[in-house]
């Protein structure tokens, strides 16, 4: 990155004057955004007329900012367009995109995007410890807030998987003192909080005395002694919710709903019934991605996308966008520099064409203007790989068709075999049993979904070569 010195974040107490020097008019500011309409997440309204002053990356003045602006002030016309909060993702594994970190921020903050808490999990899995180190390295000097949790199951199914890493109390208690760590990671586990697994609970405390959040994953359909057991336990978020009673289940135990709509499943269409069919209030409910593939992001979006559906699905746009700005920072702590655009806070915003259908025009990061009209107007240097981290992949030898063939038994026509079905756009599967023809000796992959047409004969083009 050729000026790295824009990304710098300055810690509130060494501007503290500046800023009030220049809400006082005594020093001029380094941007004013003018002639805005602000979309003010702490009270759910939006102000007209208004103006937003900047100074060493920070927010210094809200209002009528004339006052604020000297020779060298850069202003920007904001057209009457709404001013907004840079957006957060509140659970994102940037690996699903399989992408960079930097690349990543090259793709989505043009969307709004300028924080994200990403559980590297899929790398710990590889790479141990180290692996999430580079994660969280690769995301310094971007125009984009990057922090992690710390993956909490690794390996996901111990015992089952032949993984590279495995982490336990003592490497979640080693994570929280490092920079960038903002808690951890998905819980899985479930059935272990909820039978009392030291292993777990281990987690959890060390997680808990660092003063960071524990974030969940509960796929349980039991929202009574289950989800309560869960929740007391200290694991204060989920991003499982799949129906509108999941949602508000979640919300009305104090635990945050992190309501998602990735590439492999659309959530956002029953959860977000939670709060349109209802009038609870909304601080506990979150919008996340989860996963998206780059075909996604390249043609949907990120959490603009995100923010979109939940409108489209009759959410208010407001409170659409406290779900990824103010509601996020709140949940992981960091509300007193991001999430909204307030005096002190980070000047992180987005400068809306279209509200509703959130039409992203500029994206402001740390006071810079970073991305205009969906393209970064900043350079973001290309990711720098370790040796350590290259050849990851190790097998006893060169991989053949014939290790691929599935040998049925002597003198078999067909097979009885146990297959998963998914459900477009949902995380849940069905488990079925279907016969399947033998060819050659061996059961083929039928290249169509059996379970919807099991009782047609395969034909050509149904079998893999």
């Amino acid at each position: 990155m050729s000026d790295k010195g824009n990304y710098v974040r300055l810690p509130l107490h060494q501007v503290s004057k500046e800023l009030v020097a220049v809400a006082q008019g005594t020093l001029p500011a380094d941007l004013v955004v003018k002639n805005i309409r602000l979309l003010n997440v702490n009270t759910g309204e939006i102000q007209d007329k208004m103006d937003v002053a900047v100074k060493s990356g920070h927010i210094a003045y809200v209002g009528d900012a004339s006052h604020t602006v000297g020779e060298k002030t850069t202003v920007v016309d904001g057209e009457g367009m709404v001013l907004a909060p840079g957006f957060l993702d509140g659970h994102i594994h940037v690996e699903s995109s399989m992408v960079t970190v930097r690349e990543y921020a090259r793709t989505v903050v043009p969307h709004g995007t300028t924080g994200i808490f990403m559980d590297p999990h899929e790398i710990a899995n590889v790479l141990g410890m180290e692996g999430v180190k580079l994660m969280v390295e690769d995301g310094k000097d971007v125009p984009m807030n990057v922090w992690a949790t710390m993956p909490s199951c690794v390996p996901a199914v111990p015992g089952f998987e032949d993984s590279g890493a495995e982490f336990g109390p003592e490497e979640v208690a080693e994570a929280m003192t490092w920079d960038g760590i903002a808690g951890l990671g998905e819980l899985m586990n479930f059935p272990g909080v909820l039978m009392g697994s030291d292993h777990a609970h281990g987690e959890i405390a060390a997680t808990l005395r660092s003063g960071k959040p524990v974030t969940g994953h509960y796929s349980m359909p039991d929202l009574d002694r289950g989800l309560n057991g869960y929740v007391a336990s200290g694991v204060s978020s989920c991003h499982e919710s799949v129906s509108k009673e999941d949602a508000l289940a979640r919300m009305r135990l104090g635990m945050y709903a992190r309501m998602r709509e990735g590439s492999a499943w659309h959530d956002v269409k029953e959860t977000i019934r939670s709060v349109t069919e209802s009038r609870i209030d909304t601080r506990f409910a979150l919008l996340v991605c989860d996963d998206a593939h780059p075909d996604t992001l390249l043609s949907l979006g990120h959490l603009d996308h995100i923010v979109r559906r939940a409108i489209e699905e009759g959410l208010d746009p407001i409170r659409a966008i406290q779900m990824v700005t103010i509601n996020t920072a709140q949940y992981f702590g960091k509300a007193d520099e991001i999430g909204s655009i307030s005096p002190g806070k980070f000047a992180d915003m987005v400068l809306l064409s279209d509200l509703s259908r959130v039409s992203v025009h500029k994206v402001i990061y740390n006071g810079v203007l970073v991305a205009e009209k969906g393209e970064m107007v900043v350079p973001i240097e290309r990711s720098t790989v370790p040796d350590f981290a290259k050849k990851s992949v190790r097998l006893a030898g060169p991989v053949t068709k014939e290790d691929l063939k599935v040998v049925a038994p002597e003198g078999a026509t067909s097979v009885t075999a146990r297959v998963m079905e998914i459900i477009e756009a949902h995380v849940g599967t069905y488990s079925r049993e279907i016969e399947l023809s033998v060819v050659d000796g061996t059961v083929p992959a039928w290249l169509r979904s059996p379970c919807s047409s099991a009782t047609r004969p395969p034909g050509p083009g149904d079998w893999a070569s």
